[in-house]
């Protein structure tokens, strides 16, 4: 069975998706936030599904309640895959009482609200697949860690391991060096590592303390940095530099001749952008385009992102900074729809 697995982008969402790394050893995960982003998600699924070899196709959805169009989708487009001989299943496990409706008329869709979602999710997978379940599943520290999300997720404090779940909410929460859009199974991978690191905490008295007292260097370990010799944020600049440069043919644009890299949504880029023009000298600018629309450009001398900006954005700035906006953009989830319509806009304006 091949797994496709949608979950919220919280320490509930993310705690369902660590739960589930235990009990399939081919699964595919993804993230979304509430709004148009899970339809966004939901139809690249499908897509995965259609193109992908297996037959036996589990789709997994948690901590996210859906509208009664978006399950309307995922039936249609399962009869359609029905008849390419692939078998999907549908399986959403929720807490959010706003999906009643979808509950009630979709026998697939699962809601209790008295548990958190990862906990749903947890029993559910070791009530259906617990032979199959890597060992770790059955470990006392994952019931454990199942618990102390339950008692944050529904707040209730008079839980001894809520004090525990706030910290690693917030922790969870944090966890964002490596950033979702460019680096999808790197962040995520870094939010289970934290989980993972944090389980000697699970049993101790104090573990929330001693938890919080020790993110800072945890992170810097699974950033792959030097703890006692560098900053958090010179490590996580460096392992995004890293990961940037092993994405520089799928994200190399042109303009006038000019060789780029296009990153999106990254945010804050003039350390990492220079750091990378340092690293990648083939490359004469780095563009960033955010959520909203807003450019950011750097360049190293070898391109004058000024004049690009003012003729592609309307923007303006310095010869080797430069920002301007995108008028009429609209958000998308997608880097590659986001790169497409560049590239569109590039070749419309200098031709």
């Amino acid at each position: 069975m091949h797994v496709h697995h949608l979950s919220h982008i919280d320490l509930d969402g993310y705690g369902c998706q660590f739960v589930a790394s235990h009990f399939f050893k081919k699964i595919n995960f993804y993230n979304a936030n509430y709004g148009k982003e899970v339809g966004a998600k939901l139809e690249e699924i499908a897509r995965r599904t259609k193109e992908a070899r297996p037959r036996e196709i589990l789709w997994l959805i948690t901590d996210l309640n859906l509208t009664l169009a978006e399950c309307a989708f995922l039936e249609e487009r399962a009869t359609q895959l029905a008849q390419e001989n692939k078998k999907v299943t549908i399986l959403l496990l929720d807490h959010h009482i706003s999906g009643s409706d979808c509950a009630q008329k979709y026998p697939w869709y699962y809601l209790d609200n008295e548990r958190s979602a990862t906990k749903i999710t947890y029993e559910t997978l070791l009530e259906r697949f617990g032979l199959q379940a890597k060992k770790e599943a059955h470990t006392p520290w994952m019931r454990e860690f199942v618990e102390v999300v339950n008692a944050i997720d529904l707040w209730k404090e008079e839980s001894p391991c809520f004090e525990l779940g706030k910290v690693l909410m917030r922790m969870v929460v944090e966890t964002k060096e490596l950033n979702r859009y460019m680096f999808d199974k790197e962040h995520r991978d870094y939010k289970f590592g934290m989980i993972k690191a944090a389980k000697r905490y699970l049993f101790d008295s104090k573990g929330h303390i001693r938890l919080d007292n020790a993110m800072h260097a945890m992170k810097k370990r699974l950033l792959l940095g030097k703890v006692n010799e560098e900053t958090l944020d010179n490590i996580a600049s460096l392992r995004q530099v890293t990961l940037l440069g092993t994405k520089r043919e799928s994200c190399m644009i042109e303009y006038r001749g000019h060789k780029g890299f296009l990153s999106y949504s990254m945010g804050s880029v003039s350390v990492l952008a220079n750091a990378f023009l340092r690293a990648y000298p083939e490359f004469d600018f780095f563009m960033d385009v955010s959520p909203r629309g807003s450019v950011s450009l750097r360049a190293n001398h070898q391109c004058d992102v000024s004049r690009l900006s003012a003729e592609l954005f309307g923007g303006g700035g310095h010869k080797n900074a430069a920002g301007g906006r995108i008028e009429g953009f609209k958000e998308s989830f997608l880097y590659d729809e986001v790169k497409k319509n560049i590239e569109q806009m590039i070749k419309e304006k200098t031709q």
